[in-house]
């Protein structure tokens, strides 16, 4: 089976298409996977590095103002016959697209030369580009029941997100604690905003690091791109690093604290984790606040808005949380109990019903 698959503009779209790259080359060596993408966005380095082939158009972001605007449409119409031109070249059985404006002209493309296509989205509130992609679609897989009425019921099977295919299988070392200068035999909160990190929410956990209960350890995981420059350092309590290897440290954490992008939300269920949400409020749609509140309402996660989020409120909550044990066992279990950990094999398994018809 030969796979095309459109991803790309940031880790979230790209990390569960990389992961189900990988077990569909798993399940069968000779299958063969194609990335698309954008060649001015990370995914032009990143998928390479992975060891797949890519392909790519330059696309400009479609936000912005008018001049942006038809900068963006120009470069999607250009693209579009990159696309065209590249699949009646490569031929692939079945196209894939992971969200974002990347897709849109693979997919479109994929619908002319009828081409079979499945479209996974990865958030409760879906994206513009799935929503409009969606009437092109075979199939369109889901990680959230809230997508059922965002798209036609007979498209859509609710499996989840591959990367928790990836993160049920993490394991995590007590060692690096040692590395960090922390005690491998304390309990520790881990707080992770993102790749790039977050100078509003950083500020906040830094006043915040005076309050917490000396009965735990905290690990600051600050951001490649963070503007921030915390006050505190590294003191044998509190650990501040760049970057942490996040799945490990939701296997490791009592506690993780945490954006509510997708593709964290399903590691949280994949492994098990309990946590304290802070949904970003500057992505498109606050789709972050409706991937939190799925788990939240089911008693798997809690939430501060960043609205109302203080140095105290953080600290009152930690402290309360990592002082109940029971709640924190109950919230892991229910997170767990919401996990997916086989969508990369149930999204390969309809992919070969749709190339065979």
């Amino acid at each position: 089976m030969k796979v095309m698959i459109a991803a790309g503009g940031t880790g979230g779209h790209i990390h569960p298409a990389l992961a189900l790259a990988d077990k569909i080359k798993s399940r069968n060596a000779e299958n063969e996977v194609i990335f698309f993408g954008s060649l001015n966005r990370m995914e032009a380095d990143v998928i390479p590095a992975h060891g797949y082939k890519f392909c790519g158009a330059k696309m400009s972001v479609t936000n912005g103002g008018l001049v942006q605007k038809a900068k963006a449409a120009a470069s999607m119409v250009s693209a579009y016959g990159t696309c065209l031109k590249m699949m009646k070249q490569e031929k692939p059985d079945i196209c894939i697209g992971f969200g974002n404006y990347i897709s849109v002209p693979l997919i479109t493309s994929a619908h002319k030369l009828h081409i079979p296509i499945l479209l996974h989205e990865q958030n409760s509130f879906a994206g513009k580009a799935n929503r409009f992609l969606a009437q092109y679609a075979d199939g369109i897989v889901t990680c959230y029941k809230n997508n059922e009425r965002q798209f036609p019921k007979e498209k859509i099977r609710l499996l989840g997100n591959p990367e928790a295919s990836a993160a049920a299988d993490t394991t995590f070392d007590s060692s690096v604690l040692k590395e960090y200068g922390l005690n491998e035999n304390l309990p520790f909160v881990v707080f992770m905003m993102g790749s790039l990190g977050s100078s509003s929410v950083s500020q906040v956990i830094d006043e915040a690091c005076d309050l917490f209960d000396e009965s735990f350890q905290v690990i600051i995981a600050k951001g490649k791109s963070n503007a921030y420059e915390f006050k505190h350092q590294s003191d044998g309590r509190i650990a501040l690093v760049d970057y942490v290897d996040g799945k490990a440290m939701l296997k490791g954490c009592a506690l993780a604290v945490t954006r509510a992008g997708a593709t964290t939300i399903c590691e949280i269920g994949a492994i098990g984790c309990a946590s304290v949400l802070i949904p970003s409020p500057y992505v498109p749609d606050n789709h972050q606040y409706y991937n939190a509140m799925e788990l939240v309402e089911q008693g798997a996660a809690d939430i501060i808005e960043e609205k109302d989020l203080s140095a105290k409120s953080l600290a009152d909550k930690i402290n309360a949380l990592m002082k109940d044990e029971n709640s924190r066992i109950n919230m892991k279990n229910k997170a767990y109990e919401m996990g997916r950990r086989d969508a990369a094999d149930q999204m390969i398994n309809w992919m070969e019903e749709l190339v065979n018809g």
